[in-house]
């Protein structure tokens, strides 16, 4: 759908342009909401202006959005250091207390990279219904996507591995496996849903949180560094380990 004044602007600020479009918003209605030049909001478009605070709120409300999403500078202005409670959107006591819908809007939200580190595979696969449909739509639109999950998945996760492992042989989807998997992280840009397991606590009592990376983003950071890290010691999908290679070979 084509949102009047927004495909003449060029964009310098993707998460307003697209918080704009997904209300369906004008550049010109959202002025006229917050009480401003529709100039103004151009260039908060095109310049990646950060506007005053009670202007931003106001728009962010508008859109439905957070209004630090949309311009992660505020926190700067406000503070000369970010501390880690910024990155944290939400916080839930447990994996059953996160909104069902939540799971499936943080990936759906993803524009440029999609990271998916799985080890409970039936949970996920049962809170987002249309997962592969949904992992198959991003990688068409040039989403890289990248996917880890256990080594060894019997059952009904196994079965979920292997409908995830078909996806392989899309362009731009990378899924590997790893013995050494925890914990759930799945990734949308910048934002992560991290749930971390409690010893003594079955998964579904582990807590969940909501992350999304501002600024120097010390806590969602190392979850980002070892997602990458997990990416890069995973097998791909389908190969034997390089352990059983070598005794195979010994």
């Amino acid at each position: 759908m084509t949102i009047t004044g927004l495909d003449s602007v060029r964009s310098g600020n993707e998460r307003l342009r697209g918080a704009m479009i997904a209300a369906n918003v004008t550049i010109d209605a959202l002025a006229e909401r917050v009480g401003i030049d529709p100039k103004s909001v151009e260039r908060w478009i095109s310049k990646n202006r950060t506007p005053h605070a009670r202007h931003a709120e106001t728009a962010a409300k508008l859109l439905g959005a957070d209004a630090f999403h949309l311009w992660p500078a505020m926190g700067e202005r406000q503070r000369s250091v970010p501390v880690p409670q910024d990155e944290v959107v939400a916080a839930y006591a447990t994996r059953a207390t996160v909104p069902m819908d939540v799971w499936r809007h943080v990936l759906a939200a993803a524009t440029v990279s999609l990271d998916l580190v799985l080890v409970n595979l039936v949970f996920v696969a049962h809170v987002i219904g249309d997962l592969p449909e949904l992992i198959a739509d991003k990688a068409a639109a040039g989403v890289r996507v990248r996917i880890v999950i256990p080594e060894q998945a019997t059952g009904r996760a196994g079965q979920a591995a292997a409908t995830l492992g078909a996806l392989a042989e899309l362009p731009g989807v990378e899924i590997a496996t790893h013995a050494g998997l925890m914990s759930d992280v799945l990734r949308a840009d910048d934002d992560l849903l991290v749930s971390t397991p409690v010893d003594g606590l079955i998964p579904s009592l582990a807590p969940v949180l909501h992350l999304r990376r501002l600024g120097p983003a010390p806590l969602t950071g190392g979850y980002l560094a070892s997602l990458d890290h997990l990416v890069m010691s995973a097998e791909p999908y389908g190969s034997a380990p390089v352990a059983r290679l070598r005794a195979v070979g010994a």
